[in-house]
Parts: structure tokens; C-alpha cells; sequence
């Protein structure tokens, strides 16, 4: 400002050697002297404050020494322990919403199940599961017993082998023990004797009394499906009846008519051989065996039946015609004339007291 003799606060014009100029030359050699005590107290500050009192780059060199070593590798463990654990999670929601997406298709198979149902509720077809359920972990039960039982029969025959082996080696001292020992061999072969022979006859009969009730059947379901039927021995010594088809497949649910002529088959079978072992016969009596058949094959099985060479005795009510508005009952010639078998009618005579069975009588008529 001086060099160019102008006041740069105001702008005014300041010729060297006038007042102007001189107030201006003062100002800035105040303001210099200013400046210069400013940077003396500050010079004075800084000699009288040392520089990094603390321990701070000590510590942080003492701090980098510690991060190394074992204390990073517990961190990068920790690291990787985190980003498993983050990997684990990822891998869990993935199963989950595979789970959630098999969840829903069984629930959409199973609102398919219910309307294909026919109107069997929910409740009812979870209790049947149940049921099955119950059914094949007593069976998974079953067969570990079996397989135990086996190992332990296993056992005992080892030891009776080893006792007989024992009891073979023995030198008797005295002709009677040799007398004894030869006995002993004797009733044990007659004993296995009986056994093989009981089995051997049970088993023979149960195929005889198959085949004989197949013959039956065959009769009995003529011009209809049939199927074949399996006798067979259970593991208590009983015997069970089973419908098969003829690929083997099971029948669990045969039809009303199919089971019925099914056990009556048997039954004809059973007395067949009744009568063919030990020269006796019996009549069999059926009550209502027809009620489930349907109409067109009611009709041949009396003529049917009349074929099998064995007396049978069935009570019916399906000659009989009801008048629904009087409820009077007549007598269906027209099934009557189509049959080949007698035909009885049995009633009651008229005029009994409803609340004293001993006046009731009976009426037996011949129609056939």
C-alpha cells in the first residue's frame, strides 16, 4: 500500500509525506508488531508443550503385537465360525422352503383325496390311517419278536445237540442201561414221527379242503368273476380264509355276493370231507344267504345250489311279494316256476297273541 500510496481500505489516495500517508505507515507497523507478538506467545507455547505426551504410539505398537499370533487366528476362526454359521442359515431357509413347497403339495393331494373320497370325512380317513399305521409297527414288532424267538429257538437246539452228542458219547456200564439208552432212541424217533406226521396231515388237508372249496365256488359263481381261494395255516395253529386274484393280488374287500358264496363254499367243502372221512352226513342251513346278491344272479343260485349233491336247508324271504299298501304277502310264481329245488312256505298261523309266544303255530306248506 505504501509502494502505491493508496489506502486499500477506503481507496483514498495517499502521497508519501502527507498526513494520510504517515497514519498509513503507522496502521502497518502496528499491525506487523501485532503479527510478530502473536507468533512469539505462540512459539513461547509450543517450547513450553512437548509433543506426544501420552503413550499412544506405544500402545498402538503394543496393541498390533498383540492383534498377531494366536489372538488373529482365534479372530480368523471366529471369522469363518460367523461365515459357516451364516452359510448353515442360507442352507436351512433353502430346506425349509423346500419342505414348505413339499407341505403344499401334499395339502393339494390331499384336498384331491377328500372330494375323490365320496363324502368320508377327514377325521375318518386319519383314523384309518392311524389304524394301518398301528397295524404295520405291531407287524415291524411281530417279525423283530419272530427273528428274536428264531436266534433263542437256535440256541436251544445247539444246546439239545450238544446234550445229545453228549448223551450218544456215553458208554453204558450195565447191559439194562444199554436196554434204556436204546429205548430212549427208540420213542425219540417216534416222537419227531408224530410231529412230521401231524404237520405233514394238517398241511395235506388244508390243500384238500382248498381245492374242494374252489370247486364250489366255481359252481357257485358261475358265468361271474371269482378269483381263488387260499386256505392257510397262521402262526397260532389256526387257519384263515383269503380271496385271491389270479395274478396273485390279494382281494381284501370282495363284494357282499363274493364273500357270501365264499364262506358257503367252505362250508359245502368242510362237510364234503366230513362225510368222505368218517361216512356221515348233515344237512347245511343257510338263513337269507342271498340278501346281498343282486337280482339276476339270485335267481340261478337256488338252481345252482340244487345241483350240489349235499342236502341244503335255506331260508328265504325272496318268493315272497309285499303289497306296500295293504302289506299283504303272495307268493312269486314266477321265480317258483323257474327253480328246480322243493320249495316249502313257512308261517305263522293267524290269530296268536302278540305278547304270548306260546300260541304261536307254525304252518308248513308245500308249494314245489
Amino acid at each position: 500500500m505504501l509502494d502505491d500510496e493508496i489506502c486499500k481500505v477506503c481507496g483514498r489516495p495517499a502521497l508519501r509525506g502527507t498526513e494520510e500517508y504517515k497514519f498509513m505507515e503507522g496502521k502497518l507497523h502496528e499491525y506487523i508488531r501485532h503479527m510478530q507478538e502473536e507468533a512469539d506467545i505462540k512459539a513461547e507455547e509450543l517450547k513450553e508443550k512437548p509433543l506426544f505426551e501420552g503413550r499412544a504410539i506405544e500402545d498402538l505398537h503394543a496393541m498390533s503385537i498383540s492383534f498377531g499370533g494366536t489372538t488373529a487366528m482365534e479372530i480368523a476362526k471366529k471369522y469363518q465360525e460367523v461365515k459357516d454359521l451364516i452359510e448353515f442359515v442360507d442352507d436351512r431357509k433353502k430346506d425349509i422352503a423346500i419342505v414348505e413347497a413339499e407341505i403344499q403339495e401334499i395339502e393339494d393331494e390331499k384336498s384331491r383325496l377328500l372330494i375323490q373320497a365320496n363324502g368320508i370325512s377327514e377325521n375318518m380317513l386319519d383314523k384309518n390311517f392311524n389304524d394301518i399305521k398301528g397295524y404295520f409297527e405291531q407287524r415291524n414288532r411281530a417279525k423283530q419278536r419272530i427273528s428274536d424267538y428264531k436266534a433263542e429257538m437256535k440256541d436251544y437246539q445247539n444246546d439239545l445237540e450238544r446234550v445229545r452228542q453228549e448223551f450218544d458219547s456215553l458208554e453204558p456200564s450195565s447191559g439194562m442201561a444199554k436196554v434204556y439208552g436204546k429205548v430212549h432212541t427208540l420213542l425219540d424217533k417216534v416222537m419227531k414221527a408224530f410231529i412230521n406226521a401231524k404237520k405233514e396231515n394238517l398241511r395235506r388237508f388244508l390243500a384238500s379242503l382248498s381245492e374242494k372249496t374252489n370247486e364250489y365256488f366255481k359252481l357257485l359263481n358261475e358265468n361271474d368273476f371269482r378269483g381263488e381261494i387260499r386256505i392257510r395255516q397262521t402262526a397260532n395253529d389256526s387257519a384263515e380264509i383269503r380271496l385271491f386274484s389270479s395274478n396273485g393280488t390279494y382281494i381284501k374287500d370282495p363284494g357282499g355276493a363274493q364273500e357270501t358264496t365264499m364262506y358257503m363254499s367252505l362250508l359245502f367243502a368242510i362237510s364234503g370231507l366230513t362225510t368222505l372221512k368218517k361216512e356221515e352226513n348233515y344237512p347245511l342251513i343257510f338263513d337269507a344267504p342271498t340278501s346281498s346278491f343282486e337280482d339276476f344272479k339270485e335267481n340261478v343260485f337256488y338252481n345252482i345250489i340244487d345241483k350240489i349233491d349235499k342236502q341244503c336247508i335255506i331260508v328265504t324271504k325272496d318268493l315272497l311279494e309285499v303289497d306296500k299298501k295293504t302289506g299283504h304277502k303272495t307268493l312269486n310264481t314266477e321265480k317258483i316256476e323257474s327253480m328246480t329245488c322243493s320249495v316249502y312256505r313257512i308261517e305263522k298261523k293267524a290269530g296268536y297273541d302278540q305278547e304270548d309266544l306260546s300260541t304261536i303255530r307254525t304252518i308248513i306248506t308245500p308249494i314245489k
